[in-house]
């Protein structure tokens, strides 16, 4: 709960907020192997139907009016995986979709104009949540950010003194950060201290690191 406002994290890397029919996520990178292959790189065609799936499913069983997505929606320029994020977008058109640019999001204006996303460089709840692609300074408290950028991660260990490495939703402070949506992204590794909080995404759970 943030500020009085239920804020659920969800194990398909996004989070729902109720009172607002919302649903956020950040970090998508669609069309970054795309891209890839454009400067000459051999890796495999972007098999975007897993990532479809998994929105999917929560457009269908949660009630979602609005998506908000935190940045770096897509990689760079726009190509065929931008042509079939559009193409699924287009199946939802009750549901507002909002995009807080990121850095990576530069693709042409009139290719946004053209689409079912609608721009922005931060967005405010008026529960005294900021939604942005990356931190904003100079907000005070009361006020939390929820940002993306950083696609963190943390190492959890079992009694077989084996590691592994999950996404995670971080926070520190009064800034939340979600963990990268798509798959093709990396971790950046975040460590628990006494002042942070890590809640891991493993597989179907949410598990708060002690």
């Amino acid at each position: 709960m943030l500020n009085g406002l239920d804020v659920f994290l969800l194990p398909q890397k996004a989070i729902f907020i109720p009172a607002h029919s919302l649903l956020i996520l950040s970090d998508w990178h669609v069309g970054k192997l795309g891209h890839f292959r454009k400067e000459g790189l051999f890796v495999p065609p972007m098999q975007l139907e897993e990532d479809f799936g998994r929105l999917a499913v929560l457009l269908e069983e949660l009630p979602v009016n609005w998506v908000v997505f935190l940045g770096d929606l897509f990689h760079s320029s726009w190509n065929m995986e931008g042509v079939a994020l559009q193409q699924f977008l287009s199946r939802y058109p009750k549901i507002r979709f909002s995009l807080t640019r990121g850095n990576h999001d530069i693709i042409q204006d009139e290719l946004w104009e053209a689409s079912a996303i609608d721009c922005k460089e931060y967005i405010v709840l008026p529960e005294g949540l900021v939604l942005s692609h990356k931190p904003l300074m100079g907000l005070k408290p009361p006020i939390y950010n929820l940002v993306g950028h950083i696609h963190p991660g943390c190492e959890v260990a079992t009694t077989a003194r084996q590691y592994f490495r999950f996404p995670c939703f971080y926070l520190e402070g009064r800034v939340l950060t979600l963990p990268a949506f798509g798959r093709w992204t990396g971790l950046y590794m975040m460590r628990k201290r006494a002042d942070n909080s890590i809640f891991a995404v493993v597989g179907h759970e949410i598990i708060e690191l002690k």
